[in-house]
């Protein structure tokens, strides 16, 4: 993730791996220095999933990508950028500018000015799962927003929290996206509310703000419960409990906070606890047991709708077919934009 693109979704553009050398290549074109601290092959992938790029209007760029973080990768832009709002639906990214420090997390927007000479730095961490959109706008178009007067120079950043609302309808038609010109209408109308919030000068919204800090760390023991124990029957009342909530109110508040749904993120945490032992070298039906599945079937089922390949397909050490298939693919094309 950086300034001028970054992480998000689709269910449209295909699902593919992307290596050191498809972030490299990407990176001279954009103006984006990648490095890897924590990679030991070159050849292994650094991340999975779906990327798109889309132009909601005219002078804007959007980026939607989906994607499941392999290994650390860092980034550093080192161009220009009028304005970028990067929205995080799905994960967390640590980025800093000067002396500038905070953690990206679901819910959480940052509107950012890039002079050349003072770029974003990003640190997306291995094993999660990162959702996000970035829209771009370049000098005409942000005149014209700003009745022809040129934004203060320098760069610069601020922090903001979605609105919930807003949250909910930008993920939902990420991931299940209209086609033709209903989806241009829809993206160029969302883009248009995330301008109004992230704007330069704009008043910040009371209706995205976070938990209190005392409520927030009850949802994140709630969240490290169903992290740390995944195959147990979670039941949302006894969750609720714990949080000192109301069911409704934690199922809302942990939507707001995290992006995804109580029952949502339990499912991811199954299923990326599942992978691990298939990784390990259990079988299907083991890592089933393993994960409070009754059949393997109803397992099978559910990773290939969310990895979008079957767990059979995975070997000891995490490679599999469809990673082959895009090291391969990004070998002799360009790469799709990894923001």
């Amino acid at each position: 993730m950086n300034a001028r693109v970054s992480p998000a979704p689709t269910g449209e553009s295909p699902i593919r791996a992307h290596t050191p050398r498809d972030l490299k290549v990407y990176g001279q074109r954009y103006g984006i220095d990648y490095s890897f601290p924590e990679l030991q092959a070159r050849s292994r992938p650094v991340m999975r999933g779906r990327v798109e790029e889309l132009q909601p209007g005219p002078g804007m760029q959007l980026v939607a990508s989906d994607i499941e973080v392999l290994e650390r990768y860092d980034s550093r832009s080192r161009s220009r950028a009028p304005l970028t709002i990067i929205v995080m639906l799905k994960g967390q990214a640590e980025v800093s500018l000067g002396d500038q420090h905070l953690t990206l997390r679901a819910g959480m927007a940052l509107s950012v000015q890039l002079e050349a000479r003072q770029g974003l730095c990003a640190i997306q961490p291995a094993g999660q799962r990162i959702r996000a959109v970035t829209l771009g706008l370049d000098e005409s178009r942000l005149r014209d927003l700003n009745h022809g007067a040129a934004l203060e120079q320098g760069s610069r950043m601020r922090a903001w929290h979605l609105p919930a609302s807003l949250q909910t309808t930008l993920d939902d038609a990420i991931t299940h996206p209209m086609s033709g010109l209903a989806q241009r209408l829809q993206l160029e109308g969302l883009s248009l509310q995330l301008l109004a919030h992230g704007l330069p000068g704009a008043t910040p919204s009371r209706t995205g703000s976070m938990a209190a800090p005392g409520e927030r760390q009850r949802l994140e023991r709630v969240r490290e419960t169903l992290r740390q124990a995944p195959a147990e029957d979670h039941r949302l009342a006894t969750l609720a409990a714990q949080a000192s909530m109301s069911p409704a109110s934690l199922r809302r508040k942990y939507r707001a906070a995290f992006g995804q749904s109580v029952f949502g993120e339990l499912l991811e945490f199954r299923l990326s606890q599942a992978r691990h032992y298939l990784e390990q070298g259990f079988s299907v039906q083991q890592a089933a047991h393993f994960c409070g599945y009754r059949h393997a079937s109803n397992l099978a089922t559910a990773f290939r709708r969310y990895f979008g390949f079957s767990p059979r397909d995975v070997t000891p050490g995490g490679a599999c077919p469809e990673a082959a298939r895009g090291i391969a693919a990004g070998a002799s094309s360009s790469p799709e934009p990894a923001r």
